[in-house]
């Protein structure tokens, strides 16, 4: 009977050892709220939709850590191989800075540019049909390889099922 006492003590005190009540604190990011994973949809300058597919948007920290510069990833109709370039940002206002970049997937190689003409990030604004409410991103860009604008719309990546349109 002594051991049992022993061994329910020492699962007690394990038991409440365990249970660690504060949860550990969240890193974000130099760059968020504009890091992130996005759903979109491709649009032409006139509003026509450019295509019928989803597209895949990523933007995430640099390997410099920096606060002003993001990558920006999309594979679209028009980028063949996708638009990868370094894009310089403005956390504070939630945009992405208008200038020209070069567009790393580019081919053929002679057309890198990429012109980032306008981009924002709207926090809460999307509501989603699993009843959670998204951030939504805006970007008007213009590409060298056929001097097109397209308009990309679309909303931060939830992972629930219902929201993967």
């Amino acid at each position: 009977m002594k051991h049992i006492f022993k061994y329910f003590l020492g699962f007690l005190v394990l038991g409440l050892v365990a249970c660690e009540k504060d949860q550990p604190q969240v890193e974000y990011s130099p760059i968020f709220p504009i890091s992130g994973e996005w759903h979109t949809h491709v649009f032409n300058e006139d509003g026509s939709s450019a295509s019928a597919s989803l597209f895949a948007l990523s933007t995430y920290n640099t390997s410099d850590n920096l606060a002003d510069v993001a990558w920006f990833k999309l594979s679209t109709v028009a980028q063949p191989f996708g638009v990868l370039a370094k894009v310089k940002v403005d956390v504070a206002n939630k945009t992405f800075v208008a200038g020209e970049y070069k567009n790393t997937l580019a081919v053929p190689a002679g057309n890198t540019a990429i012109t980032l003409l306008e981009g924002k990030i709207m926090l809460n604004a999307s509501p989603q049909p699993s009843k959670a409410v998204a951030d939504s991103i805006y970007v008007k860009y213009k590409t060298a390889v056929n001097g097109k604008t397209y308009i990309v719309k679309g909303h931060r990546r939830t992972q629930w099922p219902e929201d993967q349109r």
